[in-house]
C-alpha cells in the first residue's frame, strides 16, 4: 500500500505527458495547416508549389477532423482558425450540396473553371485526375485564366483496358462546383471533344463525398473552401 501513492504519481505523470504530447501535435498539424495554405493562397507561387501546398493543406484538413477540430474564421484579421468541435453545426458549416443530372447512366455536374469557363463534369472516382477537353483549355487560355506557367510538362497515364497516354498536366487555378471553389487543382487536357471528368485530384481533396439519389445530388464537405 505504501507504494500506492507513487504509482498513482507515475501514472498521473504518464497521462500528462501523453495529454502534453497529444496538445503539441495538434499544434504541429495546425502549424502545418497554416503554412501549406499560405502557399496555396500565395498568387506568386508556382503551379508546382501552389498545387503540392493545396494538397498537402487537404490532407492535413482531413487528419485535423478525425481529431475532433473544426475549422471557422478567426476572431478579429487572424484569418483562418482549427478549434475544437464543440456543436455540431461547425462541422455542417464546411458541407456543401450540388445538383447534377443523369446521362446514359452517369452523374454529370456543372462546374465553373477559372472563375469564368463553364464545363459540365462526369464524376469519375475511377479517374486520376480532373481532365479538361481541349475547347475548354483553349477558352482559358484565350481569356487570360490559364497561361503558360500553369502548365506542368506531361505524364502518362494508364487507362482502364490497359493502355497508356501521354497527356498535358496543368493547375487548374480554381474549380467551383455549387458554392463551394477549390483552389489550384491538378488537371490534364483530354482531347477536342472529349468528356470533362471530375476525378481523383479533386475528390480526393474533400473531407468526404457521396451522391444523394433520392434527391439528384452529390454532398461533400471540404475545409479549403470560403
Amino acid at each position: 500500500m505504501k507504494g500506492l501513492p507513487a504509482l498513482l504519481v507515475v501514472l498521473l505523470a504518464s497521462i500528462g505527458a501523453a495529454r502534453a504530447q497529444t496538445a503539441e501535435s495538434a499544434d504541429q498539424l495546425i502549424a502545418r495547416w497554416t503554412a501549406s495554405d499560405v502557399t496555396c493562397r500565395n498568387p506568386a507561387a508556382s503551379a508546382v508549389d501552389a498545387v503540392g501546398a493545396c494538397e498537402q493543406r487537404d490532407t492535413l484538413a482531413k487528419v485535423l477532423a478525425l481529431g475532433g477540430f473544426c475549422h471557422a474564421p478567426a476572431a478579429g484579421h487572424g484569418g483562418p482558425a482549427w478549434t475544437r468541435c464543440t456543436a455540431r453545426g461547425q462541422q455542417e458549416a464546411t458541407r456543401a450540396t450540388a445538383q447534377f443530372q443523369r446521362m446514359g447512366g452517369v452523374f454529370v455536374l456543372s462546374a465553373r473553371l477559372a472563375g469564368s469557363t463553364q464545363a459540365y463534369f462526369i464524376v469519375d472516382s475511377g479517374a486520376a485526375t480532373v481532365q479538361v477537353p481541349q475547347e475548354a483549355v483553349e477558352e482559358m487560355k484565350r481569356n487570360g485564366t490559364l497561361t503558360d506557367a500553369d502548365f506542368m510538362g506531361e505524364r502518362r497515364f494508364i487507362l482502364a483496358d490497359g493502355r497508356a497516354m501521354q497527356q498535358r498536366v496543368f493547375r487548374l487555378r480554381s474549380l467551383q462546383i455549387g458554392d463551394r471553389t477549390m483552389e489550384n487543382v491538378l488537371a490534364t487536357m483530354g482531347a477536342p471533344k472529349s468528356r470533362a471528368l471530375l476525378g481523383q485530384s479533386f475528390l480526393q481533396r474533400l473531407n468526404w463525398w457521396k451522391i444523394d439519389n433520392v434527391r439528384n445530388a452529390i454532398e461533400f464537405e471540404f475545409t479549403g473552401a470560403f
